[in-house]
């Protein structure tokens, strides 16, 4: 994965910058270009707030960059009067709306041609201009469509020169440059895709909260402007305009956090700066929940306590004035729960109606303001069940809380003059696990959800679910990033993209290398949240499964400290922020608990080594809190507090509802041999593990007087997987220590045949090598042709027993020379899904989905171009992708497994469904199958959604009935581009081990 980054990488332009966006500066002087450096702002007297903020802002930037502050200088007049500004030097950067006196009396006097952006929506033009007013000779002007079009503007101008969108936030330093030269150019941005782009604060105690407590030294300090500055400003660079603030109800202090009170300056500076403010899914009419005091208010119930219920919600409405609103309609019950009655959409229809005469009321008709109604939770069951609001309402569709959109619009919905939007989540508290500690977001598995949402309509509102802001900078400006332009990423551009962002955050001399690291971290934590990882989640028995995954940890680990001492002092808190604590905190956790898992296993099997492993599991657990502190001291105490998450818990993944947080973190299960005593005679001192065998464990226990020894039989004997040709070519075994730890075993194998290896062949265990990996190859062009035989290699040692025997089953069968494809091997064909041998042609086909894959190295399969797929489901369930592979012994009957890229029935006119069959001799015929099954009431999730969803996958079993030996072709198809194949495995002689990544993928012979 890692060379074909590298490749992918340096195959990319140097000029992107601005995170893909066309470059309008220049670090050199070129021909017609203006200088900035020394060029004074200006902006319009006229023009909103926002703009002169925003003018503020790119001084304080350019001051950062080249050392210089430029003079401010606001200027106006009437549209028929000449605007000079005398104060200015010969170079300007002029921001400022279409609509202002400055931009029509510069339209008018020179050649400035804005009409492009006229009546757009959040649209700016840059252009340079001869004297543009009197006093300034040239100047880069900035048009803006409306006010967040000149502000989008001016920030794209100052991250280009150098600045961050996260300069606060991830303490990203400004690069610094001596001159900078904006290009005598034309460019256009905008109107962006999605109208309204931004955050939903939450869940954010207790890092966000006690953070910003802790850094003002109080119990308590509210959420207010002086926090929301930040955020704003965050915000706008990332060309957002959008907020749920911050509301997480609170014990201690009550009630929690109140944007609208708790400090009475947050609406007025969020209407200055642009920000339009709504509130969350379960808090209408812009109050927060914690403003209802049910002490004095009564209970949170539209039929019991109805007026007072109205009177709350009309207050909101009063309070948010003529300020940029957009209304949550509807409302839940108690606590952000369901509403308690027996009829809750004739409740809610009420409360429509109810809520939308509050708002004619203050501005003039029902329509007038902006309205929304997220259709979040049990509301996805009263909308199935019909419930709909008026045509001019925003219907805000969601995920599953777990990234899978649930519901998508159809053509209908479409239509409605309030458009669709998306609520999205990059963290969560709830079922079946919270998980809240660090980002997991998989990028290509949240740009397949988003893109798939903006193209079948959902372009009014994206809003993301990003708790504490911080560590999910980089995820959400992903997302910003593809609302303002969704053509400007697809899967492929995945890798450019991080390049260009770690360009932008640490300079261009290892953003390769940055992008690699972060383009792998990507990959390993899509495979699962962190807080649902358990120490057996990954199997330790199996495919070496649990040691894979620890070493792309330790690899990727590595790779991020090597960086780290290369980088200049200045930006090593940024990529502290971005890259090291992230990745360093996530080896650490998987480290302790994957090891754990580990010592649970070779404790069972009674290895000496249990100990030290046990050591070094506890070595990790206060590694991981070590960092959290190293946290709290960067830029001088700045970040206290806020990782403050505890994440280490147990988490029974079958019971589905055990989602509380831990209030602490808490270890548990570690195993510990007595080192001194010896394991019971029957079985002796000298341990054996196989790979794919059970009999280490197995001797764990014993009956001296009925399991046999010496050698061993049954479970008890160390026995390797079927060893073949097209195998893995090393199989591992484990000689290891389970007696008195002071007493040596020598011990040495006996080799029947020249063509088995055993390397080494010999040794000694004892209290300075607890363990000896033994790896065993076969040479095959010696082996005798035909060979079916399990061949037992005596291994012998100096203690009772004195001897057993290693079971090799050795099975040497060629496939024909003319055969491409999958031979069995180990009992098992483990495919990844663009591995194909053939595919159908035709408008729609199946299409290589890169870096797309939880359990794979090469991506997934879908059906493409994704809207014509959707135009006729018979067309998409004609197309089909084949697979050749050969089996050398009958199969009765030959079953396999499909794993499919989490995902929910989008569409309930094409729910997915999928067709794996055998296709010998053109005599099957396709046999789709539905990969979900019905919920239990429309628009909820699917059964078992509970139990499997942090599977990040669909795993999909079947039977495909009884195979004769030789050559077979599978064919796979289905009915919607929504399904993303990953991979199939066949078990062919009951080889399938048990594993979370499923087996590796097997030989593909060429």
């Amino acid at each position: 994965m890692w060379w074909f980054l590298g490749v992918l990488l340096l195959g990319l332009s140097p000029s992107i910058s601005g995170l893909l966006e066309e470059t309008i500066i220049s670090f050199e002087r070129v021909e017609a270009s203006v200088p900035l450096h020394n060029a004074s702002i200006v902006y319009d007297s006229s023009d909103p707030i926002g703009v002169e903020i925003g003018a503020t802002s790119l001084a304080e930037d350019l001051e950062a960059i080249v050392g210089i502050r430029p003079s401010v200088i606001k200027v106006g007049a009437g549209a028929e009067e000449s605007i000079g500004c005398e104060n200015c030097h010969d170079y300007a950067i002029i921001a400022a709306t279409v609509e202002s006196d400055l931009i029509t009396a510069i339209v008018r006097d020179t050649s400035l041609d804005v009409s492009g952006i006229e009546g757009k929506w959040e649209s700016y033009r840059t252009s340079v201009v001869d004297d543009p007013i009197p006093g300034v000779k040239r100047a880069l002007i900035i048009a803006g469509s409306d006010k967040r079009g000149v502000v989008f503007g001016i920030h794209t101008l100052a991250e280009q020169c150098g600045q961050s969108p996260f300069h606060w936030w991830a303490d990203v330093p400004a690069t610094k440059h001596e001159e900078i030269y904006a290009l005598d150019k034309n460019t256009t941005f905008g109107p962006p895709s999605v109208q309204y782009r931004g955050l939903f604060i939450n869940d954010e105690a207790p890092g966000l909260t006690g953070w910003w407590s802790r850094i003002h030294g109080v119990d308590h300090q509210p959420i207010d402007t002086e926090f929301y500055k930040h955020v704003f400003d965050m915000l706008l660079r990332l060309k957002s305009n959008f907020i749920w603030p911050s509301m997480w109800k609170s014990f201690v202090p009550r009630p929690g956090n109140i944007f609208f009170t708790d400090d009475l300056g947050n609406m007025q500076l969020a209407d200055d700066y642009g920000i339009v403010v709504s509130t969350s899914h379960h808090e209408p009419m812009q109050r927060a929940t914690n403003e209802w005091n049910e002490t004095i208010d009564g209970p949170w119930d539209w039929e019991k306590n109805k007026d007072n219920v109205i009177a709350f919600m009309e207050d909101g409405v009063s309070r948010a004035g003529k300020n940029e609103t957009y209304f949550t309609l509807g409302m839940r019950g108690e606590g952000d729960g369901p509403i308690q009655a027996d009829d809750p959409v004739a409740i809610l229809e009420d409360v429509f109606k109810t809520q939308r005469r509050l708002l004619a009321k203050y501005h003039g008709n029902e329509s007038e303001a902006k309205q929304v109604w997220t259709i979040y939770k049990e509301v996805a069951t009263y909308y199935a069940a019909g419930l709909v609001p008026p045509d001019d309402v925003t219907l805000m569709f969601t995920d599953d809380n777990w990234g899978n959109i649930q519901r998508l619009p159809l053509a209908n919905e479409t239509a409605r003059s309030g458009g669709i939007g998306m609520y999205y989540h990059l963290e969560y508290v709830g079922i079946p696990k919270s998980y809240k500690w660090q980002n997991t977001n998989n990028l290509p598995k949240v740009y397949k959800e988003l893109y798939q949402a903006y193209e079948r309509g959902v372009d009014r509102i994206w809003v993301i679910n990003i708790a504490d802001i911080k560590p999910l900078e980089m995820p959400f400006g992903f997302i910003m990033d593809l609302a303002w332009n969704t053509s400007s990423v697809d899967f492929g551009t995945i890798p450019s993209y991080l390049k260009a962002f770690a360009s932008r955050e640490f300079g261009s001399e290892y953003a390769i290398e940055i992008s690699q690291i972060l383009m792998e971290q990507s990959r390993l934590i899509g495979r699962r949240k962190y807080e649902s990882v358990q120490s057996k989640t990954y199997s330790v028995s199996n495919y070496h499964e649990t040691e894979r995954v620890l070493f792309e940890w330790r690899a990727l680990a590595d790779s991020v400290i090597s960086i780290a001492d290369k980088l200049p002092d200045e930006r090593k808190n940024a990529y502290w922020h971005h890259v090291q604590y992230p990745i360093l905190s996530g080896q650490a956790y998987y480290a302790a608990m994957l090891g754990l898992g580990k010592n649970q296993q070779i404790g069972f099997e009674r290895r000496n080594s249990a100990n030290s492993l046990a050591d070094q599991v506890r070595e990790d657990f206060d590694r991981d809190f070590d960092l959290a502190e190293n946290y709290d001291s960067i830029a001088n105490g700045k970040w206290a507090g806020i990782l403050s998450q505890a994440h280490y818990d147990q988490y029974s993944q079958s019971f589905g509802d055990d989602w509380a947080e831990p209030t602490r973190d808490v270890i548990t299960g570690l195993w510990y041999v007595q080192l001194r005593q010896n394991s019971s005679y029957e079985f002796g001192n000298l341990g054996i593990f196989a790979e794919g065998s059970g009999s280490a464990q197995a001797q764990g226990r014993s009956l001296p007087s009925a399991w046999s020894s010496a050698p061993t039989t049954d479970q008890f004997a160390p026995t390797l997987p079927i060893m073949d040709p097209y195998g893995k070519g090393i199989w591992a075994i484990d000689l290891f220590h389970r007696g008195d730890y002071r007493i040596p075993i020598e011990w040495e194998v006996d080799i029947p045949y020249d063509w088995i290896t055993f390397a080494p062949s010999s040794g000694t265990l004892s209290m300075n090598q607890l363990e000896q990996r033994v790896n065993v190859s076969i040479d095959w062009s010696a082996v005798p042709a035909n060979t079916n035989e399990n061949i037992g290699v005596r291994i012998n040692y100096d203690h009772s027993p004195y001897f057993d025997l290693i079971h090799l089953p050795i099975m040497n069968r060629r496939v024909p020379d003319d055969f491409v494809g999958f031979p069995e091997t180990g009992g098992i064909i483990s495919i990844e899904a663009p591995h194909y041998q053939r595919k159908s042609k035709g408008n729609v086909t199946f299409e290589h989905i890169p870096f797309l894959g939880t359990r794979t190295d090469s991506g997934s399969l879908a059906l493409r171009p994704y809207k014509v797929a959707r135009v006729s489901e018979d067309g998409a369930k004609n197309t089909w992708v084949d697979y050749d592979i050969y089996l050398f012994n009958a199969v009765a009957p030959l079953t396999a497994t499909v794993y499919v890229n989490g995902a929910l029935d989008t569409d309930p006119t094409l729910l997915m469904s999928y067709s794996l069959t055998l296709r010998d001799n053109n005599d099957s015929t396709a046999n789709f199958t539905r990969l979900l099954e019905d919920p239990a009431t429309p628009g909820d999730t699917p059964p078992h959604w509970r139990e499997t969803v942090a599977d990040h996958v669909w795993m999909r079993n079947m039977t495909l009935g009884n195979v004769g030996e030789g050559r077979h072709t599978l064919r796979w198809q289905t009915n919607s581009p929504e399904v993303y194949l990953e991979k199939v495995v066949l078990n062919t002689r009951d080889g399938l081990r048990s594993s979370y990544l499923g087996p590796p993928e097997t030989k593909l012979v060429v």
